[in-house]
């Protein structure tokens, strides 16, 4: 128990050092602030990302805590900003479709799903926040990836691809080009058995000035996806664009 206790007290320290800080950190900088052994450091590091709190930078070797963090426990306190805001969107779509509505951002390679409206035995239920799916193998991760020019793009997919273990599908970059091209051209993208069989999303992109754009999108069946198509797409290009405008006058008063 008493490992357990100082493991808890140890990663409370790491995110209160993040707080402090407010910009990415290297295992050395939170070994030195924290006096935790690195072995630890780095253990717990590794545990964080695994879990979709913590994001790794591996080009500058740092870390820093993801957008799902500012999820966790914003219902605690019922505050009326943009976050809040958002969840308020999620379910508003949600009540006027039926259907399973998703929040997303950019976790590394892979789009991290930050909050989830649904029915618990809809056909969205085996998924759950801070799952994370690659970038180009999700709707929402299309979305994402129209925000960066086609070469960033495809070296994301070939990244992806080197890493990617036995088993794993292997997408071309022309094929994810195409969809992200498409997407940008639209405004959103409507997918089928990408991220899983049986099921698809209409996904577009979502202001938040403060972090960057986040990803939202409607899943559903294919058969529903289909004969609803036309109504769930612009019920959610609707709703998105209404928040857009009502976020851009508050800011501006």
């Amino acid at each position: 128990m008493g490992d357990v206790v100082k493991s808890a007290e140890r990663v409370l320290a790491i995110f209160e050092v993040f707080e402090a800080e407010r910009r990415p950190l290297r295992i050395s900088e939170l070994v030195s602030r924290l006096e935790i052994p690195q072995s630890s450091t780095s253990t717990l590091m590794k545990t964080l990302v695994a879990r979709g709190l913590v994001e790794f930078d591996p080009d500058n070797r740092t870390f820093k805590p993801t957008v799902r963090l500012a999820f966790l426990g914003n219902w605690v306190v019922g505050s009326t900003d943009g976050l809040a805001q958002i969840q308020t969107l999620a379910h508003r779509l949600f009540d006027e479709t039926g259907e399973t509505v998703i929040i997303g951002s950019q976790n590394g390679l892979c789009v991290q799903y930050l909050s989830l409206v649904t029915n618990e035995n809809g056909p969205q239920a085996r998924i759950r926040p801070g799952l994370c799916r690659p970038l180009h193998r999700a709707g929402l991760g299309i979305m994402l990836l129209t925000q960066k020019p086609d070469n960033e793009v495809a070296r994301i997919v070939r990244r992806y691809n080197a890493e990617a273990e036995e088993g794993e599908v292997i997408v071309p970059e022309s094929e994810v080009l195409s969809l992200v091209r498409e997407a940008r051209v639209k405004g959103y993208c409507q997918t089928a058995n990408l991220a899983g069989r049986g099921a698809g999303t209409i996904a577009t992109l979502m202001p938040w000035p403060s972090v960057g754009p986040l990803a939202i999108g409607i899943g559903a069946t294919l058969d529903r996806l289909s004969s609803r198509s036309d109504f769930l797409r612009q019920t959610l290009l609707r709703e998105v664009s209404n928040f857009a405008m009502s976020h851009t006058a508050e800011a501006a008063e």
